[in-house]
């Protein structure tokens, strides 16, 4: 293990002013992860690692972590999505057995309790 090194003032702002001159680096990331992101380059830089490999390091796990969020909310997304659809199609088939047997959309609509909106876009689809 290396021995931990501490920063002065000087050495503290002078880290500060990098982080705050690289705006790419810190519109890349949210708030809570720049936090992170600076106490570990402070450990790190105690530490002895260099700036460069661990920005570039930081950059690399925050645009996976960014990946996997994206491919998370695009999951849900499509879960969401999939079951408004699943509902809309377990809809279709009472309301068309009933169109078909003469009831008008009002009566569809007050015997299964659906929209009359719903059950007359349902119609005019099929």
């Amino acid at each position: 293990k290396k021995k931990l090194i501490p920063f002065n003032k000087e050495e503290q702002n002078e880290i500060t002013k990098i982080f705050n001159k690289n705006n790419k680096l810190m519109n890349q990331i949210t708030y809570e992860k720049a936090k992170i992101v600076r106490e570990d380059v402070f450990k790190m830089l105690r530490e002895g690692t260099s700036l460069n490999d661990y920005i570039a390091g930081s950059l690399k796990k925050v645009k996976q972590e960014g990946k996997q969020e994206g491919m998370q909310k695009g999951l849900q997304k499509g879960l969401r999505k999939g079951k408004q659809e699943g509902i809309q199609e377990g809809r279709k088939e009472p309301i068309l057995n009933l169109h078909k047997k003469g009831y008008t959309s009002e009566q569809i609509a007050d015997l299964l309790g659906f929209e009359l909106n719903i059950v007359k876009e349902i119609i005019a689809s099929s």
